[in-house]
């Protein structure tokens, strides 16, 4: 149990390459590093639910954390959020965990599958209740989250439902770290918006800069 150090997690190096040029490596998916001598573990997870829950399960069933932050770029449903903006994602969901039917897509809870209201759901929805007095993060944008696995996205249920950005391993992270009774933040940068085709559109690389940035300032600021 190492209780002083934070995790850092992401699905890819390229979303949190600045900061893993800093790092001794550990094993294949996990760096070590250190900010104003503040002990870091970076874990790269790979891209999906599946690899985000392997990866974090199999590491919280043998440490423990201070906290826990989730680190990556997103897809806005939002055109009012700017490309570059770094987000707080304070709730979020399995947006196409159910099936598809002549009236719609049915979710796991409206089949009767699974409780909506049994922990670490709420109304189906997982919500971050982590209180973090860290005055980076107070500052930063909060919004809604929804994770998917199809390409296919109901963008104007989504909008609908005031749901701001989408991932693919939002959710995972969320519940693994709830399951843990883990300390957790999801911290996003926005690349894109969701259904733009066209990449010459999006803006990866402002929108990794700026994460990281926002990243060295929320560890800096816990060293002060």
């Amino acid at each position: 149990m190492d209780t002083n150090t934070i995790l850092l997690v992401s699905a890819t190096k390229l979303e949190i390459k600045p900061l893993i040029s800093e790092t001794n490596k550990i094993t294949d998916n996990l760096f070590a590093s250190t900010i104003n001598g503040l002990p870091i573990e970076i874990l790269i997870t790979g891209v999906g639910i599946h690899a985000m829950m392997y990866s974090l399960t199999k590491l919280l069933s043998s440490k423990k954390y201070k906290f826990i932050i989730l680190a990556g770029i997103s897809g806005s449903f939002s055109t009012e959020i700017t490309l570059g903006t770094v987000v707080n994602v304070m709730s979020d969901r399995f947006s196409d965990f159910g099936a598809n039917s002549i009236n719609g897509f049915i979710s796991v809870f409206d089949m009767g599958l699974a409780n909506a209201n049994e922990w670490p759901y709420s109304n189906g929805i997982l919500e971050n209740y982590t209180l973090i007095n860290n005055k980076v993060v107070e500052n930063i944008l909060t919004v809604k989250g929804s994770t998917v696995q199809s390409i296919k996205t109901n963008t104007q249920n989504n909008i609908a439902q005031n749901i701001e950005v989408e991932s693919m391993e939002g959710a995972a992270f969320f519940y693994c770290c709830m399951m843990e009774k883990q300390a957790f933040i999801q911290i996003r940068s926005i690349s894109n918006y969701v259904g733009e085709q066209d990449k010459n559109k999006w803006d990866i690389p402002l929108a990794v800069s700026n994460l990281n940035n926002t990243l060295k300032d929320i560890l800096q600021e816990i060293t002060k």
